[in-house]
């Protein structure tokens, strides 16, 4: 394959997700939807038709089969790196108030549906029970780490872990995989309908959720936070993965769900628990923006080596 065929083939991975986004902020701009609609959107996709998504792609496989220990393990390891080392790095040039804030966005990526979705693009929709047990173990290290970064009150943590709605899924469908339990065909239909709302509808409303008049006073850290997320930690990870021995289908997912951008939850958490929230909301905007541009690059790079 040529460059150019590299070229094609990664555009066809990221550009339906970038026209997307592009969709989402045209549609805010001429009020087709508004921010009631984001706010219930994003509402819906996170507690329905995700977490449908994610019951229906592990219950209708072998959790075992897809469940890579060496790849999450790996994955594990290099995120809890990753934190130390964002963390040390920051510590000489980010006020002691923001380093939380500046860690969590800069490590913390948008799996659950960015990398969900470059996933699918990438390797079809048989791929989505393997990136949603990868994804399952992450989340929970990703909330662990969040709040031994933001908070000083940790207690109750392990219950909000419990409750999240994207983890009860993942773990249901694997149960209901190891028993063996039939799926009704009523039962798969109508909680189908439902996970095909999920990439579009999210992706709809992260696009329509940007927004860059909030870019002001953290310009410096945000765009420090967004280099170490879309570029610095993907290409330090990724090559110890191609390293460590991954074949190309492992060595993508690793990418992808890597190489997103920082995801929306970060806001929330930052929000909540610090008096930095805009820092978040800027650091959320600007990877997303350029994200396309260096998911593009990299698995061009990375698939002209023969690595993906």
């Amino acid at each position: 394959m040529s460059l150019f065929d590299h070229l094609f083939a990664a555009v066809n991975v990221t550009g339906p997700i970038l026209i997307i986004l592009v969709l989402g902020i045209l549609f805010k701009k001429y009020n087709l939807i508004n921010s009631d609609f984001v706010a219930t959107g994003n509402k819906l996709v996170f507690n329905v038709a995700l977490p449908c998504l994610l019951f229906l792609s592990t219950a209708s496989g072998s959790f075992s089969q897809n469940l890579n220990t060496q790849l999450i393990g790996f994955a594990a390891t290099a995120t809890l790196l990753s934190v130390v080392f964002v963390w040390l790095t920051a510590y000489c040039f980010i006020e002691k108030s923001k380093l939380g804030v500046f860690t969590q966005c800069a490590f913390r990526g948008n799996m659950a549906i960015i990398g969900l979705a470059l996933c699918v693009n990438a390797y079809g929709e048989e791929i989505i029970a393997k990136a949603a047990v990868y994804l399952a173990f992450i989340t929970v290290l990703y909330n662990i780490l969040a709040v031994l970064l933001l908070s000083q009150n940790r207690q109750g943590m392990l219950k909000k872990i419990a409750k999240n709605p994207l983890i009860i899924a993942i773990i249901s469908g694997g149960l209901w995989s190891q028993l063996n339990l039939p799926t009704p065909d009523i039962m798969t239909k109508s909680m189908g309908y439902l996970s095909q709302l999920t990439l579009p509808l999210a992706l709809l409303c992260i696009g329509a959720s940007l927004d860059w008049s909030s870019f002001k006073a953290n310009h410096r850290q945000a765009a420090s936070a967004t280099l170490l997320k879309l570029i610095i930690l993907p290409f330090i990870i990724v090559s110890a993965g191609i390293l460590f021995g991954f074949d190309q289908q492992e060595t993508g997912i690793l990418f992808l769900m890597m190489a997103t951008p920082t995801a929306a939850a970060a806001y929330v958490m930052s929000k909540q628990m610090t008096q930095h929230g805009n820092l978040a909301a800027e650091i959320i905007t600007l990877s997303t923006a350029f994200s396309p541009l260096t998911v593009t690059l990299g698995l061009v790079v990375l698939s002209y080596l023969g690595y993906v």
